[in-house]
C-alpha cells in the first residue's frame, strides 16, 4: 500500500515537472509575429529598396534562462515591418538595394521579478547609401514597454510579452523616424 501511494505521489511529482518544464519551453522564446506592430506613422514612402543586416547586441534565449530576443528574430520582424509599413518600395534579402539598414541594440533593461514588465530598450539604426557607402542618417533612441500582470498571470510569459512589446515598440520608432527622411 506505502508502494503504491509513493509510486503515486513520484507520478504526480514527475507531471508537475515536465508541465512546468513545457511551460518554461514555450515562454521563453520571443515570437518575430508578435513583434511586427500593426500599425504605423509612415509621413513619407521612400521609391527606393532597403535591404537590412542582421541585427546585432542579443542574446540567444536559453530555455533555462529569462526570455530573449535572438538577433534573427528581431531581424525578421524588422523585415516583415518594413514590408507592412510600406515606408520602402521594397525590401531585399541580400545584396542591390539602394540602400542598407543596421540596427544595433546598445541597452536592453529587462527586470528579473515584478508585478508589471517594463522594458527599456536603446538601438541605434543606420541607413547607409550602398552605392557612395556613405551613412545618409543615424540614429539612437530609447523606448519603453510594460507588460502589465493583468496581460499575463505566470511571469514568464509576461516576460515573453514584454519583450516582444519592446521589439514592437522600438521598430515602429524606428520606421516612423525612417519616414521623416526625405531621401
Amino acid at each position: 500500500m506505502k508502494r503504491m501511494m509513493l509510486k503515486k505521489i513520484i507520478i504526480g511529482v514527475l507531471f508537475l515537472i515536465s508541465l512546468s518544464v513545457s511551460l518554461l519551453i514555450n515562454g521563453c522564446a520571443a515570437n518575430a509575429n508578435r513583434m511586427v506592430p500593426t500599425d504605423f506613422e509612415v509621413v513619407n514612402k521612400h521609391h527606393h529598396t532597403v535591404s537590412i543586416n542582421i541585427s546585432t547586441g542579443w542574446k540567444e534565449t536559453n530555455f533555462l534562462w529569462t526570455s530573449q530576443v535572438s538577433n534573427s528574430a528581431f531581424t525578421e520582424a524588422l523585415n516583415n515591418a518594413l514590408v507592412k509599413s510600406g515606408v520602402f518600395q521594397a525590401v531585399i534579402k541580400g545584396g542591390g538595394a539602394d540602400y542598407l539598414l543596421d540596427v544595433t541594440i546598445l541597452n536592453y533593461d529587462q527586470p528579473w521579478i515584478g508585478i508589471n514588465f517594463d522594458i527599456r530598450m536603446k538601438t541605434k539604426w543606420k541607413l547607409t547609401d550602398t552605392k557612395t557607402l556613405v551613412p545618409v542618417w543615424s540614429g539612437i533612441f530609447e523606448t519603453t514597454y510594460r507588460a502589465k500582470f493583468s496581460d499575463a498571470l505566470i511571469a514568464a510569459e509576461r516576460l515573453q510579452k514584454a519583450n516582444e512589446g519592446s521589439v514592437r515598440t522600438n521598430i515602429k520608432e524606428g520606421i516612423r523616424r525612417l519616414s521623416l527622411l526625405s531621401l
